[in-house]
């Protein structure tokens, strides 16, 4: 089978479970009905060279513009008026990278929440967007035609957004929206190299509500909050490749369990302990030494620290992890995650996640799991 083939076959595959997964949040979160906004922002910034080797890439700032539409909260679930009557959105997003040659242009779609950090009584919105979806490059690394990217590896990367949004509303129907924004692009070693981009940028544009144009927030909520512990068990899977670029791909598993005290409504933090296994860490060992390897020299056993944004069935970990048995030396000692998990149903939970080691990326987890 052409090898080419089987890569795009497998990123086309990833695009369309990532593309399902982000779209299961939005569903049942807000009743959209006829009450929302469309919004066109202007940007301009520049890449972040977060590495001293990815300096040749960044020719000039960057700009360019994003379409988003936005649903619009009035507390008619007991969540939305505990997170200040959220905003929920899908937005479309295009960048020229000032480096037509060597990176081209990104295309991103993600879906994305705005959450009010101001008093709810402001005229005016200062808001925190937490956005994750997928970005499209034009100019990946080619070792024939494009060996200087040394960046971005893949067509399609996964992509993370976090902004400080301002909104304020020029009348009952005209909105201004301004921000300074951070975005992330990478694959997660899917395809190497895998650098990826760091990109800064400031916006601002115009919203047109649509609908109701004056909201009426409920203020209603009396649902009992629970201090309580939730043990949570979850079966990661991943792909990656080592540093050789157009190498082949290793799978890797990993077992977690996690202790979770809701300290409220929005946060929990716990202990855990994981199991993973790596193939990639096999073949390292092969070019490395001269013995044969057994699944012990290529498993790890880690205990973490591990915290939750909570925002409804949606949550946000972040994970500071240490090997208790790891016998491979590669990317040190320490283990670091992000992503996003879904609650399908009241015990079933579903997973995307990045394995990091400290700013290296090793490999996105996908999986399912299951809370007590």
């Amino acid at each position: 089978m052409d090898k080419n083939y089987t890569v795009r076959s497998f990123s086309r595959l990833l695009a369309f479970l990532f593309l399902l997964y982000c779209s299961v949040p939005l569903k049942g979160q807000v009743s959209p009905g006829h009450d929302f906004i469309v919004s066109g922002q202007g940007h301009y910034g520049y890449i972040i060279s977060h590495r001293n080797n990815i300096s040749h890439l960044i020719k000039g700032h960057i700009y360019g513009g994003e379409i988003s539409y936005v649903f619009r909260s009035t507390g008619n679930k007991s969540w939305q008026q505990y997170y200040k009557y959220p905003e929920l959105g899908f937005c479309a997003l295009h960048l020229y990278l000032a480096n037509p040659k060597q990176l081209g242009t990104m295309e991103a779609l993600y879906p994305y929440t705005n959450i009010r950090l101001n008093r709810l009584n402001r005229s005016w919105k200062l808001n925190l967007r937490l956005g994750v979806g997928l970005a499209w490059v034009t100019k990946p690394f080619d070792r024939i035609t494009n060996n200087k990217n040394n960046a971005i590896g893949s067509h399609l990367n996964g992509f993370v957004n976090l902004r400080l949004g301002y909104a304020f509303m020029l009348s009952k129907s005209w909105r201004l929206d301004a921000g300074v924004g951070l975005t992330h692009a990478s694959n997660g070693a899917i395809a190497t190299p895998n650098l990826g981009l760091n990109i800064a940028t400031v916006s601002m544009g115009l919203g047109y509500a649509f609908g109701n144009k004056e909201l009426v927030y409920k203020k209603d909520s009396t649902e009992p909050f629970k201090n309580k512990w939730v043990p949570t068990l979850i079966g990661v899977v991943g792909v990656r490749e080592l540093e050789q670029p157009d190498g082949p791909k290793y799978l890797a598993f990993g077992l977690e369990l996690n202790m979770y005290r809701t300290l409220n409504r929005k946060n929990r933090l716990g202990p855990g302990l994981e199991f993973g296994y790596n193939n990639a860490t096999r073949k390292i060992y092969e070019n490395d030494s001269i013995y044969n390897t057994t699944y012990k020299d290529i498993s790890t056993f880690g205990a973490k620290l591990c915290y939750e944004f909570v925002f409804n069935r949606v949550s946000l970990p972040v994970e500071f992890g240490y090997y208790l048995y790891k016998k491979q030396p590669a990317y040190g000692t320490m283990f670091h995650r992000i992503g996003v998990r879904y609650m399908v149903t009241k015990h079933v939970i579903t997973n995307i996640t990045l394995l990091t080691h400290w700013a290296r990326a090793d490999y996105f987890e996908w999986g399912i799991g299951y809370v007590l």
